[in-house]
């Protein structure tokens, strides 16, 4: 095959997903931006009304949220991935699985559980009187101290990965060389160690930043009224007066808000395999000796004695920490790291132990043990029937966008030394930098001017649009990952492509595989905002379904629903077999 016709495969393997996202993605924000000014006609009414002095400080107040959240957990989680960084064995794969299982568990479930953990009989409360260091209970439920609780909790795991995957890249004899050379702690820490992590903390800063602008469930089930957010308003003026016209223009100021501190943080970046590892041979490496070298006088920079002198240097400081007997920072990191992950994984716990209440209202701790609210759920219609349409819609949109995000991450991945290649990268990666209540408005007015609005086509539609990200993301660093000779010596010893595909690069990309189809459907089964706009009255879904019973009443039943929903990934999980000889590949988000 000529160089011309291959690169018109690749090409073509990216267009479904190109057009999937240009009808159901690019179109609705065309359609946002004409609802703002009244198209046909032209005026800026609506911007004026949006930019007025009490929605200017909404904004103000959602940026200067979002901030803080990104800074809540950048805070605890550096620390924390460093400390996940330190350990091997048994000890390692249970604080991952701290920091993972909120991160796979629904966002509804998570705000939930602090809803249960906030409250005047809530866990919190309840022992602090019990301890009688309060005489009545907090006001920590719909305050902005419950709030940021919430928001830092469902963020935490999005800053960390980033963060550790950038540690575990790291040589840790530099560390040892730095202090070897006479550096304390803290300059090795910020000459050597922390500039070499930039990149997981840029990562994990833009994904946190991003989307707490967009956030929508949580403020709304934590915060006080006068915490008001920009998504709330968006959402509050299309469910309550349908003004439309208003929404897309506090919508696009969102939206401008977002791109504009996207750009500023860097963007999307792809590098061709090669041109990576040319990075990774060369770039830390120079980097590292620039840090190494401010901290060796440059009297001694080429002699040998100095070097021979680092490593005694190192042993004696070692033997003196030991010696010292007393905490040092190792302990402190330890203690810090243990802190985070009670706290990332107690509001599940909490959950969990809160559903089997025999109770008519929601208490925790139970006074009375009972399977009743289970048993409840088996009964009811309604539940049953917004559970199948759960896994239907999930089902179907996890397996259509397996398939398509795997053949755009193909192409992608070989164009990726291409301008082109970058720009189908950034393309495919949009909707995860767009909030999701403004993507929520454009696909309302879109669906229903194709006749979509309340059908199952039309939800399924968004969710594979909304999950493309997700499945890009992983596969593209699978392809760029995988050795291409592999491909072209089973095709020079007379394969055909499909046969390549299914012998050779199948087995060794199937772990990555599974990942993004888990991914897919966790993303599509927890979707709540588009769903609930674009479904209608007719299309109900368990999100949906235990979102109305918490506007209503917070009873018990939404905790058993809770704790289901908390077991489905790790039954998913389970299900994951890693072939044997294949390697999984755990890629870092890139933003």
């Amino acid at each position: 095959m000529t160089t011309l016709a291959r690169v018109t495969v690749l090409r073509l393997a990216v267009v479904p997903v190109l057009l999937l996202l240009l009808l159901f993605f690019y179109y609705p924000l065309v359609r946002i931006a004409g609802l703002s000014v009244h198209f046909p006609a032209f005026t800026l009414a609506e911007f004026t009304a949006a930019l007025n002095p009490v929605n200017s400080a909404i904004a103000l107040r959602t940026f200067v949220i979002a901030a803080s959240v990104t800074g809540l957990c950048l805070l605890i989680g550096y620390p924390t991935a460093a400390f996940l960084s330190q350990l091997r064995g048994t000890a390692k794969k249970v604080v991952i699985f701290c920091v993972v299982m909120p991160f796979l568990t629904s966002l509804l479930v998570r705000s939930y559980a602090w809803v249960v953990l906030l409250g005047d009989e809530g866990a919190i409360n309840r022992a602090l009187m019990a301890l009688h260091l309060i005489d009545r209970p907090l006001e920590l439920l719909y305050s902005r101290a419950g709030m940021m609780i919430g928001m830092v909790h469902v963020m935490l795991p999005i800053m960390i990965l980033p963060v550790y995957s950038s540690m575990q890249a790291m040589d840790p004899m530099l560390w040892r060389a730095a202090q070897g050379l006479g550096s304390g702690r803290i300059r090795a820490f910020l000459t050597v160690y922390f500039p070499q992590t930039l990149s997981g903390v840029r990562g994990g800063c833009i994904l946190v930043f991003i989307i707490s602008l967009g956030f929508y469930i949580t403020p709304a089930m934590l915060g006080h009224s006068s915490d008001l957010m920009l998504g709330n308003l968006v959402a509050n003026n299309v469910e309550s007066s349908l003004n439309f016209g208003f929404a897309s223009a506090l919508a696009l100021v969102l939206l401008g808000g977002t791109l504009l501190i996207f750009l500023a943080l860097g963007g999307v970046s792809l590098r061709a395999k090669g041109a990576k590892q040319a990075d990774d041979a060369d770039v830390p490496a120079r980097g590292s000796a620039r840090s190494l070298s401010r901290l060796l006088p440059s009297q001694l920079a080429d002699l040998t004695p100095a070097v021979a002198l680092s490593g005694l240097r190192w042993r004696r400081q070692r033997e003196r920490e030991q010696a010292s007997g007393g905490l040092n920072g190792r302990h402190l990191l330890f203690a810090f790291g243990t802190l985070a992950c009670i706290y990332l994984v107690l509001p599940s716990v909490i959950v969990v132990i809160a559903s089997f209440n025999g109770r008519d209202t929601l208490a925790f701790p139970p006074t009375e043990w009972s399977l009743r609210w289970y048993e409840f759920l088996l009964r009811d219609a309604d539940w049953r029937h917004a559970g199948l349409a759960s896994l239907k819609i999930a089902g179907t949109s996890g397996l259509l966008t397996v398939l398509l995000g795997t053949a755009a991450a193909y192409g992608i991945a070989r164009l990726s030394p291409r301008n082109e290649g970058r720009l189908f990268y950034g393309l495919a990666l949009a909707p995860m930098v767009v909030p999701t209540v403004v993507t929520a408005l454009g696909a309302f007015k879109v669906l229903s001017d194709l006749g979509l609005y309340g059908t199952l086509s039309g939800v399924v539609a968004m969710h594979i649009c909304l999950s493309i990200p997700l499945v890009v993301v992983v596969m593209v660093a699978a392809f760029s990952t995988f050795d291409y000779r592999l491909e072209m010596a089973s095709q020079s010893l007379g394969a055909s492509r499909s046969m390549t595909f299914k012998r050779v690069m199948m087995p060794l990309l199937l772990p990555s595989l599974l990942t993004a189809t888990l991914l897919a459907f966790l993303h599509s089964f927890d979707e709540l905002i588009i769903t609930g706009l674009i479904a209608g009255t007719k299309v109900v879904t368990i999100p949906i379904k235990m979102w109305e019973n918490i506007r209503n009443q917070v009873d018990p039943v939404i905790a058993a629903v809770s704790t289901l929903l908390i077991l489905l990934p790790f039954l998913m999980l389970l299900l994951q077999r890693t072939p044997k000889g294949a390697h999984a590949v755990s890629p870092p988000l890139h933003a």
